[in-house]
């Protein structure tokens, strides 16, 4: 299954040298959670992801050919 990837901000060092890249995936099903595995991001350095223009969760089951964008968190004073 092979889905289009977009990282926000400081997530961008964890992806290739692209605003939009593809990922294939090994496998039929795959959440959301599971992508972050597979790119290493640590989920606890992300704030909320989203296919298209909707939010949607780490549990999320993704398809073929979804754009998933993944926004990091922002702390701030």
């Amino acid at each position: 299954m092979i889905v289009k990837i977009k990282l926000r901000g400081p997530l961008r060092k964890y992806g290739p040298d692209a605003e939009i890249f593809e990922h294939n995936i090994d496998q039929d099903r795959c959440t959301v959670k599971e992508l972050l595995e597979i790119l290493n991001i640590p989920a606890s350095s992300v704030s909320f992801v989203a296919r298209g223009e909707n939010k949607i969760s780490l549990d999320t089951a993704l398809k073929e050919n979804d754009l998933v964008t993944v926004y990091p968190r922002v702390a701030g004073g």
